[in-house]
């Protein structure tokens, strides 16, 4: 076993810290019997399926410098949703944009330079209306996240941004962590809370607060279509990281578990992340891009293997609590 390091991790910032009082990553610690227990226990749970993402989280101390990806186009993943990677990486997130019978939802913003570059020339690839965008979600307030959104509250009339309120609170800290904060500032508009579905149309979004690697980190389940067909994704939308700071760690493992319940008792069969940097997103899409009629949709990995995803980040983090 190759030694680990503490590793920040994210779907929503890689190389983001947690929060402004979140040390910085420490030097590399050498694994113990009971940091070797948990690995084991990811690697069963990951299986071959997973296996990219155990030694990523567990094990992979560069896992931080991870490159970008080449942008592979934007696509449309299911009946009604797409995504707009842009060169997706550690620090720079997807882009998701779900049709509804009464506008478009979007998840996450991207970066303010990536609009003009990314954003707009993706949906007019796809052929969506950026001003049919009736509602922006930040699932939590790094930059990477939040910084496109200032320009759609400018430029499109009536548009919503939703983010929770400790993450509103979070984004106006100085020193706040990951990274410095954006020029412009999303303007405060509507606040995320769990048990409140985010509606527009026919769509039904559940958010699940799961803090850690901001105060206000929120997941998403909500539902799309493959073929006319019902499933269900769930949608990570915080970090998935060992921070440094045992407490954060101790309480991200309780927002998987928090997760985990909620994802379940809705039938998740779909993951997606903002930072598809380890779930093997490049080949999948390779593989959803070469499919034929009748092939299933790889994106689909059913609500067992989803479990298993999340069992892989829970094992890796209690085995960064345990190198400590």
């Amino acid at each position: 076993m190759k030694r680990a390091t503490v590793l920040v991790m994210a779907f929503g910032c890689l190389a983001q810290m947690a929060s402004a009082q979140t040390p910085q990553a420490q030097a590399p610690k050498v694994d113990t019997p009971e940091s070797l227990a948990h690995i084991k226990k990811a690697k069963d749970a990951g299986g071959a399926m997973w296996a990219k993402e155990e030694n990523f989280l567990c094990e992979d101390p560069t896992a931080r410098n991870t490159p970008k990806a080449p942008d592979p186009g934007p696509v449309k993943l299911f009946d009604n949703l797409y995504a707009i990677p842009g060169t997706y990486g550690p620090g720079n997130a997807v882009v998701y944009l779900i049709q509804t019978s009464q506008g478009l939802m979007m998840i996450d913003s991207g970066r303010a330079e990536d609009v003009d570059t990314i954003v707009l020339p993706g949906m007019k690839t796809l052929g969506l209306d950026p001003m049919n965008i009736k509602l922006i979600i930040l699932p939590h307030g790094h930059g990477d996240h939040i910084a496109g959104s200032p320009w759609f509250q400018e430029h499109v009339p009536g548009v919503r941004v939703y983010m929770t309120a400790a993450d509103w609170d979070f984004i106006l800290k100085p020193g706040r962590g990951g990274g410095p904060a954006p020029a412009t500032l999303p303007k405060h508009d509507r606040d995320i809370v769990e048990g409140q579905p985010i509606v527009l149309g026919d769509e039904s979004i559940t958010p699940v607060n799961i803090p850690a690697h901001t105060p206000g980190s929120i997941a998403l389940i909500f539902p799309v279509k493959d073929g006319g067909r019902n499933h269900v994704v769930g949608y990570f939308g915080g970090g998935f990281f060992a921070s440094g700071n045992a407490e954060l760690d101790r309480q991200f493992v309780q927002s998987i578990k928090h997760f985990k319940e909620a994802t379940g008792k809705m039938h998740a069969d779909i993951e997606l992340m903002p930072h598809p940097v380890m779930d093997n997103f490049g080949q999948r899409l390779a593989a959803f891009r070469a499919r034929k009629p009748g092939d299933p949709n790889p994106f689909i990995v059913g609500e067992v293997n989803f479990g298993k995803f999340l069992d892989v980040m829970a094992e890796c983090t209690e085995a960064s609590l345990a190198r400590k």
